[in-house]
């Protein structure tokens, strides 16, 4: 099974679901709803990640108000979409240097402040993912050339770099949120 790909489609109730399982050190793409997740790390081994896309919806129960998540068939512009990436390391052995990205999908736009990992350190990129930084230290060129700082509007991507080590079977996750244009 050494340097060996596998991909797997499910469907699950809690969200579509797609399962890869890649070498360690190897890089990974897959399609899920206009994005793509990539996950690396550097030790002999396997680590398998799924990820979930979810639509948030507002749901009334006995006069109280909650927010709800539930699999994303159907979205509708100005709705919000949770995508949550899971890894777990499938080997015998310890896997560090684990970094997930995600772009963010075309004709959305990503929610400040909701990109979540225990763990981790967060950054974005506003150039489609050759350059990454964290949200206040970001510039992108405005129509008459200057600089400014970015805004949540011009992140392409988001990398999470989980900062320990991932222990057999051990599985994390980490997810974003987004808004329909």
């Amino acid at each position: 099974m050494k340097n060996t790909l596998q991909f797997t489609k499910k469907s699950q109730a809690g969200g579509f679901k797609i399962v890869h399982k890649i070498a360690l050190g190897a890089i990974i793409s897959l399609g899920l709803m206009g994005t793509s997740v990539m996950a690396s790390a550097t030790q002999k081994g396997y680590l398998q990640v799924t990820s979930q896309v979810q639509k948030m919806v507002v749901v009334n129960k006995n006069g109280q108000k909650s927010i709800e998540f539930i699999p994303a068939k159907k979205i509708l512009p100005g709705e919000t979409v949770q995508y949550n990436t899971y890894f777990q390391n499938i080997s015998n052995k310890p896997a560090d240097n684990i970094n997930i990205v995600n772009p963010i999908p075309k004709h959305t736009v990503y929610l400040p402040n909701t990109a979540h990992g225990n763990n981790t350190q967060v950054v974005f990129s506003v150039d489609g993912g050759r350059h990454y930084g964290t949200a206040g230290s970001l510039k992108v060129r405005d129509k008459n050339g200057r600089l400014r700082p970015a805004k949540p509007s011009d992140y392409t991507h988001i990398r999470w770099h989980y900062k320990g080590r991932l222990s057999p079977r051990e599985r994390k996750a980490v997810g974003f949120r987004v808004r329909l244009l």
